[in-house]
């Protein structure tokens, strides 16, 4: 059976996303994939592969920039069945610390960027009745409790919420939809200051295993630590629910009409 798929991965040039890149084109996929230096990420990549893969230089938060990036890939592979929208970065400090041009500049390429590459690609996917798409959050756009993070964990939250939104939009369609909540890579130091133990290239095999499963997974916990630090949030929440749900349920006015009664 071919397996071949056409990929676009944004964020390619270092990190998870070089290392998808790469781990496609061995597999015998084409890629296009984003950066803000083409030429870099042509040289990141070591090989040219011509019909197989393609270098794009994008600025995410440019809508036009970005619609012209999927016509490109369109036109060079005939179709796009994946997309990775993997760009991101993290501005770190206390919120009170941070300047409004800080805090707006990680919207613009977390979320906004985020959301221009899915305003390009969902009306093809919708017409070809298929595609799937990969929106990596991080395990703090799960569990935000990481001083100094805060603004970054805003805009993963934000990317959480808008990515479980688009799978409802997209599901009659025949787009799958998965949310990726990675922990830290072995690459750098964490949020905490310890070393981080996620393997990148484990993570990468994941996301092309979970793109070729026959039923896509909506939550996608990569990493031990945030397959722990998810499973603690959601018993912390059950059990603020449990201790709260007297007060919580009595001011819904069913039960302000019991009391009446």
């Amino acid at each position: 059976m071919n397996t071949e798929k056409i990929w676009l991965v944004t964020g390619a040039s270092a990190g998870l996303g070089l290392i998808l890149v790469k781990m496609l084109l061995d597999q015998g996929h084409k890629v296009a994939a984003t950066s803000r230096d083409g030429g870099a990420l042509l040289d990141a990549v070591g090989a040219k592969l011509e019909g197989s893969f393609l270098p794009l230089t994008v600025d995410l938060a440019d809508e036009r920039n970005v619609r012209r990036a999927v016509d490109a890939t369109v036109t060079a592979f005939g179709g796009l069945d994946v997309v990775v929208n993997n760009a991101g970065y993290g501005v770190q400090g206390a919120l009170d610390s941070l300047s409004d041009a800080d805090l707006r500049g990680n919207f613009d390429v977390n979320v906004f960027g985020v959301l221009n590459v899915i305003r390009a690609v969902l009306p093809r996917m919708r017409e070809q009745r298929g595609g799937h798409v990969f929106n990596i959050s991080s395990i703090l756009g799960f569990d935000g409790g990481c001083a100094d993070w805060g603004a970054y964990s805003a805009t993963k939250f934000a990317v959480s919420g808008l990515t479980e939104a688009l799978a409802v939009e997209a599901a009659p369609h025949g787009i799958r939809v998965s949310l990726v909540y990675p922990g830290p890579m072995r690459e750098a130091r964490n949020a905490h200051g310890h070393k981080p133990g996620g393997d990148p290239a484990k993570m990468a095999q994941a996301l092309i295993n979970a793109a070729q499963a026959q039923y896509a997974p909506l939550h996608l916990f990569l990493g031990r630590d945030a397959f722990d630090q998810a499973r603690a949030k959601i018993q912390s929440v059950q059990q603020e629910l449990a201790r709260w749900r007297e007060m919580s349920v009595s001011i819904g006015v069913a039960d302000e009409r019991r009391l009446a009664a």
